[in-house]
Formats: structure tokens, sequence, C-alpha cells
């Protein structure tokens, strides 16, 4: 018993810090930091009313979860959590995130609601993204916020943690203009941009 529970812990930082050195060594641009990310920026993103009031959360992006375990922290009790990240060299620290509320999903974020209608799940009130847009393919980028769009009900709330404004550049037309936050304590410093979906406004022209 007591060795699954060692296997099933959560990593230290420096094992973290690690494993997100060896992953981007093997794909720069699916990963957006060479540091996992501080306490200072999950707070930011985690410490919000629309999180302890939601009911379905999506970590988009996840790395090796520090915004995950952030947002288990401040969702009440009967909330679920679902965490899906791209590279397969970030998942083992979050397949020990033991927690009964989330599900961890190797996958790509263009399907978010393929792997919510699987789950059994509905729209969700929350989408967190990690996900750098600055690097990723121009296609890939607006397919992935018009999932988001689709993912999220009028209400629901789209936060992401960037580096570049590129994400502002995608969002603004479907969900208007965002609130930003410096978030100074992190290497490097990001900016962590939200929006409120309200009515509904012309999508991105797919190309």
């Amino acid at each position: 018993m007591a060795s699954t529970e060692a296997e099933r812990q959560y990593p230290s930082f420096a094992s973290r810090a690690k494993t997100v050195f060896k992953a981007w060594l093997k794909e720069p641009a699916q990963i957006s930091s060479l540091v996992p990310s501080s306490h200072a920026l999950t707070e930011e993103i985690a410490d919000r009313d629309c999180v302890r009031r939601a009911r379905l959360v999506v970590d988009l992006g996840p790395g090796t979860g520090e915004t995950t375990q952030a947002l288990l922290q401040h969702m009440n009790a009967s909330a679920r959590l679902i965490a899906i990240e791209k590279s397969e060299h970030l998942m083992e620290p979050l397949r020990k995130i033991s927690d009964p509320r989330v599900m961890v999903i190797h996958g790509d974020a263009r399907f978010l609601r393929l792997y919510l209608d699987q789950a059994g799940l509905g729209a969700a009130d929350v989408i967190v993204s990690g996900i750098p847009f600055s690097t990723v393919p121009a296609q890939v980028a607006e397919q992935v916020i018009e999932e988001i769009d689709r993912a999220l009900p009028h209400g629901g709330t789209f936060i992401a943690y960037q580096l570049s404004n590129k994400v502002e550049e995608l969002a603004t037309p479907l969900f208007g203009q965002p609130q930003v936050e410096y978030v100074w304590l992190n290497f490097p410093p990001l900016r962590v941009f939200s929006w409120v979906k309200q009515a509904s406004r012309v999508p991105v022209a797919s190309k």
C-alpha cells in the first residue's frame, strides 16, 4: 500500500522542472515555459468566484499540473475537472494527481467537445488554457479558440495565461475585449487574459 501511495505522489517542483525541460528539448513549440508555473500565477488563475461556483472546469495544456492542482483547491467538492494535455512527455506528473474530481486526458484541445461528450458531461463553466497560441500553427490556434467558444455556455469564463497577446487577437472577435492581469512573480512574467462569454458573436473565419 505504501509503495502504491509513493508511486501516486505528485512530484516535487524540482522533479517537475526536470520533466518540463526534457519535454521542451523534444517538443519546443508545445512548451510555453521552461519552468513550472509559480504559485502567484496559479492563484491568479484559480482564486475566482467563477471557479468556486463551477460544475465543470476544463484545463487545456496544463503542463505538469500546477494550474490543475490550484483549480482543484478552489473548486467545490462536487465539481469535475478535465485536464487535456497534448504532450505525452508531460503526462506523468498529471497522472499522479490523486483527486477523484479530475480526469486527465492525453489528447488535443481541438477535440474538446468530443472528450466532454465521451465523458457524459455538458458544457464547461470555466475553461483555462496554457496553450502557447503564438507558437502553435495559426490554423490550429484558431480551431482551439473556436472549440472553446462552442464548449462554453452564455456566462461561461475563458482564462488564458500567455507570454504573447496572440490569444487576444484570436479570442476578441468571439468574446469581446478581455480583462488582463500581469503576474510578475513567474518565470517568465505572464499576462492572464479572462473573458465572460456574452451574446453570440461572428465566428472566426475558417481557413
